[in-house]
C-alpha cells in the first residue's frame, strides 16, 4: 500500500465593508496566494516555533500582483487576529482554520488599500492578495475572515 498525504494550503479572504449604521454595503470574496515564508511557518509552527502561528493581518498599498517570494506588505497598517476557529468536524473535507479581524472606522483612515496580508507572530508574511482599490474612510468598518485549508 502506498501513502500519499501531501498538505497543499489555499487562502480565501472575505471581507465585509460595514457602515456605521451596521449595513453591508460591499463584500468580496478573494483567493489569496501562500507564501514561501508562509510555508515554512506552517511547518514550524507543527513543530512548536515560538513565533510560527499567524496572529494579525496587514492592509498595504502595493497593487503588484503576488508572488511566492514576497515577504511584506507595502506601507503596513496591521491588526490584530480578533478570533479564531477551526473546522469542527475532522472527517469532513477541507480542513480549516479561519482567522477574524476588524478594521475599525477609525483605523488606516485615508488609507488607499490595495494588498493584504497574514502575518506570523514573528513578522513574516504567511500569505498575499492584491485586489482593486479600497478608499479607507472613517464610515467604514472592514470585517474579515481570512480562511486557510488544507
Amino acid at each position: 500500500m502506498i501513502l500519499n498525504d501531501k498538505i497543499q494550503l489555499k487562502g480565501r479572504l472575505l471581507i465585509k465593508v460595514v457602515n456605521r449604521n451596521g449595513l453591508i454595503t460591499q463584500e468580496y470574496d478573494w483567493d489569496n496566494l501562500i507564501t514561501n515564508t508562509g510555508y515554512l511557518a506552517a511547518a514550524q509552527s507543527l513543530a512548536g516555533m515560538p513565533g510560527a502561528a499567524v496572529n494579525s493581518v496587514a492592509i498595504g498599498t502595493d497593487s503588484a500582483e503576488p508572488a511566492l517570494t514576497d515577504t511584506a506588505i507595502t506601507d503596513p497598517f496591521t491588526v490584530p487576529v480578533t478570533g479564531i476557529t477551526y473546522h469542527p468536524n475532522l472527517t469532513d473535507d477541507p480542513k480549516w482554520v479561519q482567522f477574524n479581524f476588524t478594521v475599525g472606522f477609525l483605523q488606516a483612515v485615508g488609507m488607499n488599500i490595495y494588498e493584504w496580508g497574514l502575518i506570523t507572530a514573528d513578522g513574516r508574511l504567511f500569505s498575499r492578495l492584491t485586489r482593486s482599490l479600497i478608499a479607507k474612510t472613517n464610515e467604514m468598518q472592514l470585517v474579515g475572515q481570512w480562511t486557510v485549508n488544507m
